[in-house]
């Protein structure tokens, strides 16, 4: 009896005991995992953000280390059939989606990528969103280097140049043998500007010593009489520039002429101020241009022929807004630099953007608006072609240090996009260059050209180096999921330096040449490559300098120009105005006369660019005083003196979300505005520097 109680009091776990321990754990359990996906996702954040903020940091140490070449400013633009370009200084930089329909206001985008614009494709998606809304390089440049020859290639001396922002935005007409428009446009010096009368013979065009590095300019109240005046330029604004001399035939040269300014332009209903850049021609038979004697003109209302604007809505310009540079000559492929002539280049490897000057322009010097002589600059307008291509820069590992052992260097992406992958609107990826962008094609290791997922671009020559698979020949491979680049010598009899081929510029578009094997170790290169998760990296320029306008209204505010807020009927008088696309560069403002201060002027002040303002149905920018202090009214118009940009800007984008097209136009641009406000954009760092204007 005793033993039978005993079994039965042994303890122990019913079965909904059981059922009940297992679901509390069940529910700790889920809860726990609960938390694993967005802590995940938070690592994922900030892994993204990380590498974004070191893209731009290395970004910054490349530009800085090249500090010299920077730009005068970095703006969105349009080019007009002509290939003249207008600056669009209403552009918001922080902007994100493509442009809509000018005439419906609504936005379309096909199932092919292709932003429409009443139906008409004007680009692909990809180069009208974000980052590549902003693209035209205003400016940069430096003095024409030493000249060079590239591995004993004929017709390769030349003083090479490498743009900072490559690839470039390039077509080439092959017809004419030679770059289309003016997409690409080198040119020297400022000419000094100087004021003349045609009324008074100044400039005298049969003077037997002139200034060939000055332009007059001759407005049209001083341009009046016929005898003095070129046919058709009669009450016209104008200028004079000395044509030089060809010291070979004693002849006088012919070259084209880069004119910017900032022009009044009447549409019928009211004035406003349009900034453009043009190319005048040495053609008599444009309408702008003739030739008088030893000095070419040319009237500045007539350049606007062939544009979006007639010259019959010319009201005048800006005079401290003109500028001119004589342009370089681009030498057709095949044909030797003249030696006479320093305004001429080539476009040595084209869209990757290393350009070969004349050898003649590195002993040329011309005078500075001080009258002291200056070495010849050459500078370059240009558009980027995509701020998505990361430039990423290092040196070869100088060599392998036994057999068996590949030096690897790591990239600043961990993923790289592959050919064969796809993009974020579910096309294929395919490459770097767009399908038909020929101009951006480069040959692989067997030398046939298309688009490549990684280019690796010899800095020194300007050639491709041939690799990125692990087949003989190649002396470099990539670790497309890890952004590791491994070096391999394809010549075991060396010593055991890296040695490989690279593919030379032959001067010809399209045309490459085997370098044979070649030492790669300690050359300087730079790997273009697109990164897994739609990262970008743009750098934006504030002006070099500022003119101070005061124009009637806000609309006739244009880039490059600053406005006295209260000065000429609008605006409030603490804020100094600028265009919207200038919003968050900083400036320095050598003097403001000011009311309400301790003292009657503020000189050497940083102002940042932080505000917006919407003023008769346009959105400015500005910087505003300090609190309480306003501009002094006794002395509008001269108020504020030399404000010049001080400020450059690397901004980084990601965003890795996906989204997919459709057969529906306004759907596609819908989901593209939508996936756009998952950009992540981080400005890591803004720093002092002054353009090389």
């Amino acid at each position: 009896m005793a033993g039978g109680m005993n079994r039965r009091l042994v303890a122990g776990t019913s079965l909904i005991e059981v059922l009940t321990v297992i679901v509390v754990f069940l529910v700790g359990i889920l809860a726990v995992v609960q938390i694993f996906p967005p802590g995940l996702a938070v690592l994922r954040e900030n892994r993204a953000h990380t590498q974004a903020i070191a893209m731009a940091r290395a970004e910054v140490q490349r530009v800085l280390g090249q500090s010299a070449q920077i730009p005068e400013r970095i703006v969105p633009g349009r080019f007009d059939t002509s290939g003249n370009i207008f600056i669009i200084s209403g552009a918001n930089p922080n902007e994100l989606n493509p442009p809509v329909d000018s005439g419906t206001g609504i936005g379309e985008l096909s199932s092919a990528g292709q932003v429409l614009d009443g139906g008409t494709p004007i680009g692909h998606w990809t180069k009208l969103t974000a980052s590549n809304l902003i693209t035209r390089v205003i400016g940069e440049g430096k003095p024409i280097a030493q000249p060079t020859t590239v591995n004993g290639i004929p017709g390769s001396l030349g003083s090479r140049m490498q743009l900072l922002f490559g690839p470039i935005y390039y077509q080439y007409d092959g017809p004419n043998n030679r770059s289309l428009g003016q997409v690409l446009s080198v040119y020297g010096n400022d000419l000094r500007r100087t004021q003349g009368s045609a009324d008074d013979q100044n400039p005298n065009s049969a003077e037997p010593i002139y200034d060939t590095d000055s332009f007059a300019f001759v407005p049209g109240t001083e341009a009046t009489l016929s005898g003095l005046t070129p046919a058709g330029f009669v009450n016209k604004d104008q200028i004079w520039i000395g044509r030089l001399q060809d010291l070979g035939t004693s002849t006088l040269k012919s070259h084209a002429y880069r004119v910017s300014m900032s022009f009044i332009y009447n549409d019928g209903v009211a004035d406003r101020v349009v900034e453009a850049i043009f190319t005048a021609f040495p053609n008599t038979s444009n309408a702008y241009y003739r030739e008088l004697n030893n000095y070419a003109v040319i009237s500045l209302p007539d350049m606007l022929t062939g544009s979006a604007f007639a010259p019959a809505g010319y009201r005048g310009v800006e005079l401290a807004s003109v500028r001119v540079q004589r342009v370089f000559q681009e030498v057709p492929n095949g044909t030797a630099f003249d030696p006479y002539d320093p305004y001429q280049f080539k476009p040595w490897n084209y869209a990757l953007g290393m350009l070969m000057l004349n050898p003649a322009g590195a002993n040329e010097t011309v005078k500075d608006e001080n009258g002291n002589d200056a070495p010849l600059m050459a500078r370059v307008d240009y558009s980027v072609y995509d701020w998505r291509i990361i430039r990423d820069e290092f040196q070869v590992p100088g060599q392998i240090i036994s057999t068996g052992y590949n030096p690897v260097v790591k990239l600043l992406a961990n993923q790289i996009m592959p050919a064969s992958g796809t993009q974020v609107d579910g096309r294929p990826f395919g490459g770097i260059a767009l399908a038909g962008d020929n101009f951006m094609y480069t040959p692989n290791l067997t030398g046939a050209l298309g688009s490549q997922d990684f280019v690796l671009v010899d800095l020194q020559s300007g050639g491709v180096i041939a690799g990125n698979t692990g087949v003989a020949n190649s002396c470099y491979e990539v670790d497309k999921s890890s952004g590791n680049i491994r070096f391999q010598d394809t010549d075991p009899s060396d010593a055991l330096v890296v040695t490989g081929h690279i593919w030379y510029p032959d001067g010809t578009f399209g045309g490459w040449v085997d370098s044979g094997p070649v030492e790669i170790a300690g050359r300087r290169v730079q790997a273009l490559y697109m990164a897994t998760g739609e990262y970008a990296v743009q750098m934006l320029k504030a002006s070099s300098s500022y003119n101070v306008v005061y124009p009637t209204a806000a609309n006739q505010l244009a880039a490059g120009q600053c406005y006295e807020g209260g000065s000429n009927g609008w605006g409030q008088t603490n804020r100094l105005y600028f265009p919207l696309i200038d919003s968050g560069q900083k400036v320095t403002a050598g003097e403001l006369w000011v009311a309400g201060y301790s003292e009657p002027v503020i000189r050497d002040r940083d102002l940042k660019i932080s505000g917006i303002e919407s003023i008769g149905g346009t959105t400015v920018a500005y910087a505003e005083l300090p609190p309480g202090v306003t501009f002094d009214a006794s002395r509008n118009n001269y108020a504020v003196r030399r404000v010049e940009g001080a400020s450059v800007k690397v901004r980084s984008f990601y965003n890795p979300q996906r989204f997919n097209l459709s057969a529906s136009t306004t759907e596609n641009f819908a989901r593209l505005a939508r996936w756009s406000q998952f950009f992540k954009v981080t400005q890591t760092e803004t720093f002092d520097a002054g353009g090389n204007n």
